[in-house]
């Protein structure tokens, strides 16, 4: 392994922790609606979007989802099906979205709209494992897609503020 190759790997694995921490801590918040958290592990998804590319945003999400599940006690629950739901939705959006980071918009909208596609992804995943019926997701979308954008625009602005602090190290890691 090169030292290039060391220091992804070493970024990586301290993302997934980060990820795996802030997912225990969210799961400990109370929460005024059952759908609504402050989306902070989403945080190191997007840092290792922006720095490592796609597919180690995807393992982030993975390991947070499956590890992070089994930790809080929700591993195959409805909990974990719909943060799987979500959690590969936001990581899709924003994968496609990434290539115009920084040139064309700011990783703030990268996790907005990483975020909106999350809420949207759980209201899907809620509707085919019949948690809820057809007519009730109308009324739901402004509820769980407002917070969703709100949490987005506040991950992406603490995202913005790492990506910048990091740039070096970045770098050198890309």
């Amino acid at each position: 392994m090169t030292g290039m190759d060391t220091r992804r790997v070493s970024l990586l694995g301290v993302l997934v922790a980060l990820a795996l921490a802030l997912h225990v801590l969210e799961a400990q918040i109370p929460s005024p609606l059952p759908w609504v958290r402050p989306g902070l592990a989403n945080l190191m998804t997007l840092v290792a979007l922006l720095s490592l590319g796609w597919r180690a945003a995807l393992l982030v999400t993975l390991l947070r989802v499956v590890i992070g599940s089994l930790l809080v006690g929700s591993f195959l629950g409805p909990g974990f099906l719909l943060s799987l739901a979500g959690g590969l939705a936001s990581t899709a959006v924003m994968a496609l979205m990434a290539p115009g980071a920084w040139r064309i918009w700011s990783p703030l909208a990268v996790s907005a709209a990483g975020a909106v596609a999350h809420g949207g992804a759980q209201l899907l995943a809620l509707r085919a494992i019949h948690l809820l019926p057809a007519g009730d997701i109308s009324w739901l979308v402004p509820l769980v897609l407002v917070p969703a954008l709100i949490a987005g625009l506040f991950t992406g602005l603490l995202g913005n503020i790492v990506l910048l602090r990091w740039q070096g190290y970045l770098r050198t890691v890309g």
